[in-house]
């Protein structure tokens, strides 16, 4: 069971799996200790599925050049 076959999500959907890190952590003992593990995950798995964004080909934003900070403040004093 996969969170994109629970939410039958567009192709151009996407999950986003930093939030899916997140969402397992508070379950994760649970899962482990075998605790209503089916319903836990199907909540879990349901939570990561809604959180999708749209992926843009091509599409990006390079960092504005900055200059670089002067000596003393980039360098640890010893």
């Amino acid at each position: 069971m996969t969170a994109y076959e629970q939410a039958t999500l567009r192709e151009i959907d996407h999950i986003n799996h930093p939030y899916a890190d997140t969402a397992f952590k508070p379950v994760m003992p649970a899962l482990l200790l075998g605790k209503m593990v089916a319903r836990r995950l199907r909540e879990v798995l349901n939570l990561i599925a809604k959180q999708t964004y749209l992926h843009r080909e091509n599409l990006s934003k390079p960092r504005k050049p900055k200059p670089k900070p002067h000596k003393h403040l980039a360098q640890k004093p010893c």
